[in-house]
């Protein structure tokens, strides 16, 4: 498959967190050009924690965009130039008060490739230890403790409906960080 080229690129929005462009792009089988509207984000880590004794750590989070209170696991916005882990890291004790010692990475996901570029790393964090909580001033958070079989009726449920969260579920679930 021959690929579009690039002919044009223009920067429509810049926000604190992502960037609106439009871009112009030719063909090599076709003539004339097509235009596409992306947003340009800098990714994002998501995390499942899990407590020595089973549980599993969520956020009831409010959300502006929906206008509406969702459960999901926690996630953060990577600094510029910020590793994942290290993003993932602070997220989780600024989001649910706790850090870990044992990290692993359960690859990687992008939501919205129709429009968008972010791409969100996925890691699932043991060894917990509780740290002193430090949500950002935007922020409406309670932590929630669920077992994986309570995380996993809530998905059948439609409790869950953040799509990051259920894609991290069932990849922890399939490495076999949980039974």
């Amino acid at each position: 498959m021959d690929l579009p080229i690039l002919t044009e690129r223009n920067e429509v929005l810049r926000t604190k967190i992502f960037t609106l462009v439009e871009e112009s792009y030719s063909r090599a089988d076709r003539e004339g050009t097509f235009t596409r509207i992306k947003i340009e984000h800098p990714g994002a880590a998501v995390i499942l924690p899990q407590k020595s004794d089973g549980t599993l750590l969520l956020v009831s989070q409010y959300r502006a965009a929906l206008q509406r209170v969702i459960l999901e696991f926690p996630a953060g916005t990577l600094e510029p130039k910020e590793d994942p882990l290290e993003c993932a890291k602070r997220e989780i004790v600024e989001e649910v008060g706790f850090a870990a010692s044992e990290w692993r990475s359960l690859g990687e996901l992008f939501p919205a490739p129709g429009f968008c570029d972010e791409k969100q790393h996925l890691f699932y964090a043991s060894a917990l230890s509780p740290a002193e909580m430090k949500l950002d001033e935007d922020e409406m958070i309670e932590v929630v403790e669920m077992s994986a079989a309570e995380v996993e009726t809530a998905i059948a449920s439609n409790l869950i409906v953040d799509a990051k969260s259920v894609s991290l579920f069932f990849r922890a679930k399939l490495a076999g960080c949980f039974n």
